[in-house]
């Protein structure tokens, strides 16, 4: 019985050998290279044609299929064409390799699936031969490496991407600007106002206790000069080079033009000092006021 099971299993080696040998010979595939020889990453065309009986369906390998050494670019198929019971299809891939052997041997598969028997022929055409060249070189031949390390190579400036980042910042505070610029503009104006009027205050009051102290001429003169100059800077207008005849031609000036000729009289002819004390309270009331309507002025103001 042993012996039997033997021979019925060689026999039916030997006829599924036949049948797909049988098979095979209904198959023509046939291979082009464009190139017989390349250098090193050279791209080149490998072409496959099949001609098959139509109750076959012809399966072409992809992407996933290539392996080193060959390199997958691309591919491009041909509309299948039957004449009575035959059909044709074909297709090209575009291919390159990187390695160093001095021949290769591509060989692509072909794909047929038999619908009568429901089975998959696995079909390698013949191979071709593909020789890789060498460049030449005005030095002297290198000795081709199987392994070599990386070459550090400097990173370059991608101008492109740094210009059209710096396009959109800008843009962004162009939008910032027109959307809130006068506010926060407004805001900085307003701190620089206090800022300023404080630190006269603290110089003016400074300069009257000289003043209080020594009962000098020349101390109240630069109590006067301290308060010209702020509000020239207040208001920029030249209050540092006008007298007290002059700014008394000045429009809202009532209020200071008695203080300041009360000080004028004891700079130059011996007014007491309490008089000018109460002189020097209302220069400081003046600038009080007058640093009041300029907050108010900016605060209110539209550009």
């Amino acid at each position: 019985m042993r012996a039997f099971n033997i021979v019925l299993l060689v026999f039916g080696i030997v006829l599924y050998g036949n049948t797909v040998k049988a098979q095979f010979s209904e198959i023509d595939v046939q291979v082009y290279l464009n190139k017989d020889s390349i250098v090193l990453g050279e791209p080149f065309v490998y072409s496959l044609s099949v001609s098959y009986p139509s109750h076959y369906e012809v399966i072409f390998p992809d992407s996933n299929y290539f392996q080193a050494p060959l390199e997958w670019i691309g591919k491009t198929f041909s509309n299948t064409v039957c004449k009575g019971d035959r059909c044709t299809d074909s297709i090209q891939y575009s291919l390159r390799t990187f390695s160093t052997d001095s021949i290769l041997f591509p060989n692509i598969p072909v794909f047929v699936f038999d619908e009568n028997l429901h089975d998959t022929l696995f079909i390698h055409p013949d191979s071709k031969i593909l020789v890789l060249k060498k460049l030449n070189t005005l030095k002297e031949d290198y000795a081709w490496q199987d392994d070599a390390m990386y070459l550090e190579v400097p990173d370059s400036i991608n101008y492109w991407y740094y210009g059209l980042m710096a396009l959109s910042i800008l843009f962004v505070l162009l939008i910032v600007y027109l959307v809130a610029g006068p506010y926060v503009f407004r805001r900085i104006k307003l701190f620089n106002l206090g800022i300023n009027h404080q630190r006269y205050i603290k110089e003016f009051d400074e300069q009257v206790q000289v003043f209080s102290t020594h009962k000098g001429a020349t101390d109240l003169e630069k109590c006067v000069t301290l308060w010209k100059y702020y509000l020239t800077k207040l208001e920029g207008k030249a209050y540092t080079t006008l007298s007290t005849k002059e700014m008394k031609l000045l429009p809202d000036m009532e209020d200071i033009i008695t203080p300041l000729q009360n000080l004028d009289r004891f700079l130059y002819g011996g007014l007491r000092q309490n008089e000018s004390m109460e002189s020097l309270n209302a220069l400081r009331r003046f600038s009080n006021k007058r640093f009041l309507k300029k907050k108010n002025e900016v605060r209110d103001a539209r550009k």
